[in-house]
């Protein structure tokens, strides 16, 4: 392990791990925040927590044609593996 052998060093280590906690704290909060607000707006309007919350982090994303290609590849996938729709269109 490498520790810094200089105290003045030690304490800006200290210093900067002291920073990156307050910014976990503050990181915390905001979920809270986030699970607070995605409860409030689910009960007001009936949409479920899930849908609001992958909106929300698609709008931040924005990375809507990403998601759309991942939910048709996964019902592709889903129907050729699970259902064997696939099959049974290519045999008809």
């Amino acid at each position: 392990m490498s520790l810094p052998s200089n105290p003045r060093d030690r304490q800006k280590l200290k210093m900067a791990i002291g920073e990156i906690t307050n910014c976990l704290l503050r990181i915390d909060s905001e979920r809270e925040a986030m699970k607070e607000i995605i409860s409030a707006a689910s009960s007001q309007y009936g949409v479920d927590k899930k849908m609001i919350r992958k909106i929300a982090t698609t709008m931040y994303k924005h990375n809507y044609s990403d998601v759309q290609a991942e939910n048709e590849e996964f019902e592709l996938l889903y129907e050729s593996l699970v259902e064997g729709r696939k099959d049974e269109e290519e045999a008809a």
